[in-house]
């Protein structure tokens, strides 16, 4: 639902903006002696003048802005359910779970405990986990910090007895220095 509210929101900013923009662009124009360069105002001003709060048109704008304004109260209202991974029960009795950021944090955590790593990035799929550790163009060789950063976050995620365990896949990036 983020991806859909800030859709929205940058949808409706920019709607705003270039409301304000010709609004700016109608002022001038009316300020010089122009006549209206985009929005012809003066008719929309006389038609509003002769509409009343019943007249067909004016009531479908007010329902229209109701609903759309309904649907957004509705999209901000509901809550988001964090996106978790069921851990394997220790009884019948309890249900346990980590979120998607709580394992990339202890898996980062897991990474950078590795010794010539100083950066790692971890990305969580419900079915997979990428990890990209950076490392600085001294470090011990790709291969021996690849499989030591694998084996790290392995058995991190390992110990974690996940219900349904993610693949891993692991990625060494050599940082120059500077």
């Amino acid at each position: 639902m983020r991806i859909a509210n800030r859709l929205l929101a940058f949808l409706l900013s920019l709607g705003l903006t270039l409301g304000a923009v010709l609004v700016l662009i109608e002022i001038v124009a009316h300020l010089v002696g122009a006549k209206p360069i985009v929005l012809d105002w003066p008719g929309l001003y006389r038609w509003a003048s002769g509409a009343t709060w019943g007249s067909g048109l004016v009531r479908l704008i007010g329902v229209v802005l109701v609903v759309v304004g309904l649907l957004l109260l509705a999209a901000q209202l509901k809550p988001r359910r964090p996106e978790r991974l069921r851990l394997q029960p220790v009884s019948s009795a309890t249900d346990a779970a980590i979120t998607h950021r709580g394992l990339a944090r202890t898996l980062r955590d897991a990474a950078i405990e590795v010794d010539g790593v100083h950066e790692a990035h971890v990305l969580v799929g419900q079915h997979h986990v990428r990890v990209r550790a950076e490392v600085h163009d001294g470090a011990a060789p790709v291969d021996t910090l690849h499989e030591a950063v694998a084996s790290a976050t392995q058995h991190r995620l390992d110990a974690l007895r996940l219900a349904t365990a993610p693949a891993l896949s692991v990625r060494i990036d050599k940082e120059e220095h500077r």
